[in-house]
């Protein structure tokens, strides 16, 4: 793990040499800065406007030899929009948006209501409250760890309502700043997807219109 602080005698022996020769701290050098609490990391997030990131997704299911791979994108709109779209192999969508949930597949489209079931509630928002910096949502549902190398952070979080532990076992996300960079979920019956996003443009800024084609158009670019 990054070195998150000097210790006092670090700091004592810095002060006191000086010029004489003593050693920057890493981050002075240069070295990444490792944020030293899960706030720390999500206060960049809670900054951002927009987010547009590709990904590739890799489930693997216990009762398949081999992995199912889907490739996509996900756009965020600040404070609570978020497009999950597959373009390949077969597409579809999902459109969380403040109090509900939508998705758009083969069939058609159509509205979801998760909010009557609060652990699925709580599984489809967990990636958007990270997004939008919601420190006290996530410490509200999850126990959360954090580790960090070198300015690379990595939250693994442990649900703590025994409800939502049946769906999901864990969640881990690495990145670094406001940029993700894997999202791994473990669910309740040892099935696994890890996500792996492309590196992510935080500086997007997207309509409620533009949101719309994008889920609803395999061929929209926002």
């Amino acid at each position: 793990m990054g070195k998150l602080f000097l210790n006092r005698r670090q700091c004592l022996a810095a002060a006191l040499l000086g010029p004489l020769g003593a050693t920057l701290p890493a981050e002075a050098a240069g070295e990444p800065h490792c944020p030293a609490s899960v706030a720390e990391v999500l206060q960049p997030f809670s900054k951002l406007v927009g987010l547009k990131a590709d990904f590739v997704e890799e489930k693997r299911i216990l009762l398949l030899k081999k992995p199912l791979v889907n490739r996509g994108s996900v756009v965020f709109m600040a404070p609570g929009n978020l497009v999950r779209r597959i373009d390949s192999p077969t597409p579809s969508a999902v459109w969380i948006r403040p109090g509900q949930f939508w998705v758009r597949d083969k069939s058609g489209e159509r509205k979801l209501d998760v909010a009557r079931w609060g652990p699925a509630n709580v599984l489809v928002n967990s990636f958007l409250y990270v997004l939008r910096g919601d420190v006290g949502a996530l410490n509200k549902h999850y126990r959360i760890a954090l580790t960090c190398n070198a300015g690379a952070w990595k939250l693994e979080l442990m649900p703590r309502a025994p409800e939502l532990a049946k769906i999901v076992r864990s969640l881990r996300i690495t990145g670094q700043q406001a940029a993700p960079e894997t999202l791994e979920l473990v669910d309740g019956s040892g099935d696994t997807s890890l996500t792996r996003f492309g590196k992510a443009n935080n500086q997007v800024r997207y309509t409620e219109a533009q949101l719309k084609r994008f889920f609803s158009s395999p061929a929209a670019k926002p």
